[in-house]
């Protein structure tokens, strides 16, 4: 009954999570380089990633609790590395990388202007590799899953 409950688990958190990323990078990130002025793209932004972000934290611990659950059960598979090695990726992100990559891409010396297109278009490319990787562990788990 335990391995049910951590596979619905699982499944509804990567369910979340990656269909979150995939509404930002599918959605939010065309909405915000359309915008023409800096401040409204920021704004937008923060707006949408501040509260993304603290769902995609919940989903990706969750995520994490009930794969290396599953893990436990079943064992470890090529698929089963690719899913971990994503995870890690998001982990890594969600509580730490992102912000010191946000500050390397926000912060401008004084008298220096801040070409927000550029930025965006950045982080629209990076959440494009993103969710390819997603995709790929998405293809691995149902690979491991049914084979």
């Amino acid at each position: 009954m335990l391995y049910i409950i951590s596979l619905i688990v699982h499944v509804l958190s990567i369910v979340i999570w990656i269909g979150g990323v995939a509404f930002v990078t599918l959605v939010t990130f065309p909405m915000i380089l359309r915008e023409e002025k800096s401040l409204e793209q920021v704004l937008m932004f923060q707006g949408i990633e501040h509260r993304f972000a603290k769902i995609a934290k919940i989903m990706v611990i969750l995520a994490g609790i009930s794969g290396f659950y599953l893990l436990y059960e079943k064992g470890l598979s090529t698929g089963a590395w690719i899913m971990i090695i994503v995870w890690a990726l998001y982990a890594s992100l969600l509580f730490g990388l992102e912000k010191i990559i946000f500050k390397k891409l926000f912060d401008k010396p004084a008298g220096e202007q801040l070409d927000t297109k550029k930025v965006f278009y950045f982080l629209q490319v990076f959440h494009w590799i993103v969710l390819a990787l997603s995709f790929s562990a998405i293809a691995a788990g149902i690979w491991t899953g049914h084979y």
